[in-house]
């Protein structure tokens, strides 16, 4: 084997090497846009969860408050007679 057939082999192979190298670094860098997208889609919906969680949160309170309008009718009833009495309270206390 000569040197030139040496020297050109060793060049071929360190080409190959060059090629692939780039070739494992581009997809890299592609593998790494593609980690960074799914992180940020990922943070989108953990933000997401969040929320619907709170609006169940708030769903389930507001059902386990949910009052028959019989309710709100003897409610405003008995806040309009509280009013009335602190009224006659302040004439009293006017005169």
């Amino acid at each position: 084997m000569s040197i030139n057939n040496t020297l050109s082999n060793i060049e071929l192979k360190v080409n190959k090497l060059i090629n692939s190298y780039k070739e494992l670094s581009l997809l890299n860098s592609n593998i790494d846009n593609e980690k960074h997208r799914l992180k940020v889609e990922l943070s989108k919906k953990e933000i997401e969860i969040n929320s619907l969680k709170e609006k169940i949160k708030l769903m389930n309170i507001s059902k386990s408050v949910d009052v028959s309008s019989e309710d709100i009718k003897n409610t405003r009833m008995k806040i309009n007679s509280y009013v009335r009495e602190i009224d006659k309270c302040i004439a009293l206390l006017n005169n």
